[in-house]
C-alpha cells in the first residue's frame, strides 16, 4: 500500500506543476505615474530600442531604487506567480522591425501609441493608430517599415472566397478597408464594365439619370471625372432636358442658357470644356 501511495505522489507532482499558472508581470502604471515617475525612469532602454524583440521591462535593480526587492513579500506587487518568477514568456510581436527610437526622435510621446498613462495598463497600438501618421499605400511599402519582408500581411479574413464576399464587409465598414487599401484598389477592379455594382442592372443606362440627380456624390465615388459622363453623352448625342426647351438659345439676350451660365457655369463646363479643344461657347461668342 505504501509503494502505491509513493507512486501516486510521484505522478501527482509533475501534474501539479503543469497545472500551475505561469508568472505574469502586471505593473500598476497608474500608481507609478501618481508618484510622478516618467516612462523613461523605468524604461530607459526605449530611447535606443530599434526592434520589437528588445526587452524594455525594468530589471530588479531599477525596481530596487524604490522598492525593497529583497523582501519576498513585495514580489507579489507585480508578479502573479512568484514560484515561476523569471520564466515569464514575452509575446511575439508581428512588427519585428518596429523602432521606438525613431518614433521618439520624431517627437512622438508614449501616450500617443500606448494610451492614457493614468490607465492601470498601457495598450499596444493597432493599425488605426499607425495610420494616424503612416499613409495607406497600395504597394504596402509603408507596412514594411515595421513588418519583416516575409511577414504575412494578409488578414485571416481574406480567405479563398474573400473576393466573392468582400463587398459585404466593405459596405459595413469601408474605413476598415482603407487601413490597407486606397480607393485606387477598388477602382482598378470596379472600373468600366468590370464587376458592376448590383444597382447597375442591364437597363441601368436608361434609368441612371434618376440616381445621378438624387445622389451625385455616390456616383463620384467610382466615376471621378465629369468627363466620364460628358464623353458618353456627347457620343450618344444625349442632351439635358432643358436644352430642348423653347427659348434655350435666343439671339436676343442669349435665352435661358445665358441665365444658367451666369448662375452655374461649372455645370456647363462639365460638358462644354472651357479649353481650346471644345470651343462650344466660342462658336457664338467669338469676338465678345
Amino acid at each position: 500500500m505504501k509503494k502505491l501511495l509513493i507512486i501516486l505522489a510521484c505522478v501527482a507532482l509533475p501534474t501539479a506543476a503543469l497545472a500551475e499558472d505561469p508568472d505574469q508581470i502586471i505593473i500598476p502604471h497608474d500608481v507609478h505615474f501618481e508618484a510622478e515617475l516618467e516612462c523613461t525612469d523605468c524604461h530607459a532602454a526605449v530611447t535606443t530600442s530599434t526592434q520589437a524583440v528588445d526587452s524594455l521591462r525594468p530589471d530588479m535593480d531599477v525596481c530596487g531604487e524604490c522598492h525593497e526587492v529583497e523582501d519576498e513579500d513585495n514580489c507579489t506587487l507585480c508578479h502573479t506567480n512568484v514560484n515561476l518568477a523569471g520564466e515569464t514568456e514575452y509575446p511575439v510581436y508581428g512588427a519585428a522591425r518596429f523602432t521606438h527610437a525613431a518614433h521618439l526622435d520624431n517627437g512622438l510621446e508614449c501616450r500617443q501609441c500606448h494610451g492614457d498613462p493614468m490607465a492601470a495598463q498601457p495598450t499596444l497600438p493597432g493599425k488605426p493608430d499607425c495610420r494616424g501618421c503612416h499613409e495607406t499605400a497600395d504597394d504596402l511599402n509603408d507596412c514594411l517599415l515595421c513588418h519583416a519582408a516575409d511577414y504575412q500581411l494578409q488578414p485571416a479574413s481574406h480567405s479563398t472566397t474573400w473576393q466573392n464576399n468582400h463587398g459585404l464587409a466593405a459596405r459595413d465598414d469601408q474605413g476598415r478597408c482603407y487601413q490597407c487599401h486606397t480607393e485606387n484598389t477598388c477602382l482598378e477592379c470596379h472600373s468600366g464594365d468590370n464587376v458592376r455594382p448590383r444597382s447597375h442592372n442591364l437597363n441601368y443606362v436608361y434609368g441612371h439619370a434618376l440616381d445621378a440627380r438624387g445622389n451625385e456624390m455616390q456616383c463620384a465615388t467610382c466615376h471621378l471625372e465629369p468627363t466620364y459622363c460628358s464623353s458618353c453623352h456627347l457620343a450618344e448625342r444625349v442632351l439635358p432636358l432643358n436644352h430642348s426647351s423653347a427659348g434655350w438659345v435666343s439671339l436676343s439676350g442669349g435665352g435661358l442658357h445665358a441665365t444658367e451660365a451666369v448662375f452655374d457655369l461649372e455645370n456647363c463646363i462639365a460638358c462644354h470644356d472651357a479649353g481650346a479643344d471644345d470651343p462650344s461657347c466660342a462658336r457664338c461668342h467669338s469676338g465678345g
